[in-house]
């Protein structure tokens, strides 16, 4: 193994009760009601273009104007900075471990640039990351590759030597199209579908129950 790709939100950090904020500020500017934090889960993981369509369907047929909902989900979440974004706690254990081994480790988010390396820089993260490649980085976000193919090319390692990590169908399938091995975890937003379902259903390994559960497998080590 030489390169460990990771998600950032469900994955390393538990960014629910922030995209939820940020959403339910948003709808308040619009004079439109709250929704609620396991329905605004079952619509993550797509980047905030695809978050705001589907928060407008969801208020159907009094929707927000779509364009300035995204605007102020993204205004929202700039404002709070993080704050409501809390660390798995075997997020930072896991990262170091793998990098002391002298695997590559980069980061491969939907989250908007500005948004993810704020984020980082708040919470001391930038070292962590041989590269980062954010969800406006490429034409297409996963579950299309680009964003994978972009990192490894960045870090110049071929795809059968490297892992993508991450909590969703997005992270699951943008690895399969880049040739890169899928390794998947209960902790995030599957779009509202149970990961350990449907990761059997489409023929991917079972996923683990935490990052420390996964060390092995992302050190190369089969268990």
């Amino acid at each position: 193994m030489r390169a460990v790709l990771f998600d950032l939100d469900g994955t390393l950090v538990n960014s629910l009760p922030e995209i939820a904020h940020g959403v339910n500020e948003a709808l308040a500017r619009q004079g439109k009601p709250a929704l609620s934090d396991e329905k605004i889960a079952a619509m993550i993981g797509r980047g905030v273009s695809v978050l705001a369509d589907r928060v407008a369907a969801a208020c159907a047929p009094d929707s927000p104007d779509r364009d300035r909902l995204f605007q102020d989900i993204v205004d929202a979440w700039a404002e709070s900075n993080g704050r409501g974004t809390v660390l798995f706690p075997d997020a930072a254990s896991v990262v170091a471990e793998i990098r002391a081994r002298g695997i590559r480790v980069g980061l491969v988010t939907n989250k908007l640039r500005d948004l993810t390396l704020s984020f980082l820089k708040d919470r001391g993260m930038e070292d962590w990351f041989d590269v980062v490649v954010a969800g406006d980085d490429c034409p297409q976000p996963k579950p299309a590759p680009d964003m994978i193919l972009r990192a490894l090319s960045e870090l110049d390692v071929p795809a059968e030597k490297a892992v993508m990590v991450g909590d969703s169908r997005n992270d699951a399938l943008a690895a399969r199209e880049a040739g890169v091995r899928a390794v998947l975890l209960t902790t995030g937003y599957n779009e509202g579908v149970s990961m350990e379902d449907w990761a059997k259903e489409e023929g991917f390994d079972a996923p683990y129950p935490s990052l420390n559960a996964a060390l092995k497998t992302l050190c190369g080590e089969e268990e």
